[in-house]
């Protein structure tokens, strides 16, 4: 059984994957956003602590001459994903990159049915704003299927995102 804390790092851990490929074939250079390590302590040769939540986005870089800035997002329901996964601050960044004309997204992993989708800022900003308004806490499912990108493996890359935002 999953802890919470791990949940979702097999998804990144392939989205870093992903980006290996993407350097290696020089189509776009992308890095994972570490958040803060504070150091409690040391026991023989290792640290041990916690990470701090920064509340930064998890991956940034550049694609096709354009900045990517980019939140991955995996839950284990299966006809819903909550917006509460995203904090504040992480929407805010991804607005605030989107505005100065960064591709700003989320790819988010429906665990159970092994499928990730792209998730544009501009339809996250929608139902986020609904959401504050009173609407829907959660996107469907279905929606994501009609309405997003499905990011597949494609051309010898585990998880294509710049296929499905049509980069490369």
């Amino acid at each position: 059984m999953k802890s919470y804390a791990n949940r979702g790092k097999a998804f990144e851990k392939m989205i870093v994957l992903s980006n290996r490929h993407y350097a290696m074939k020089r189509w776009a250079n992308i890095e994972k956003v570490e958040p803060p390590f504070k150091t409690l302590g040391y026991h023989r040769q290792y640290a041990y602590g916690y990470y701090e939540s920064s509340g930064f986005v998890d991956f940034v870089g550049i694609a096709n001459g354009r900045a990517l800035c980019f939140e991955a997002k995996s839950t284990n329901e299966r006809t819903r994903f909550p917006l509460n996964n995203i904090k504040p601050k992480q929407y805010q960044i991804l607005k605030d990159w989107y505005l100065q004309g960064s591709i700003s997204f989320l790819l988010v992993e429906f665990e159970k049915r092994q499928i990730v989708f792209l998730l544009k800022f501009s339809q996250l900003k929608k139902w986020w704003e609904e959401s504050l308004e009173g609407g829907r806490k959660s996107i469907p499912f279905e929606w994501f299927h009609f309405n997003c990108q499905r990011v597949k493996n494609d051309r010898g890359i585990p998880l294509d995102y710049l296929q499905a935002l049509n980069i490369n």
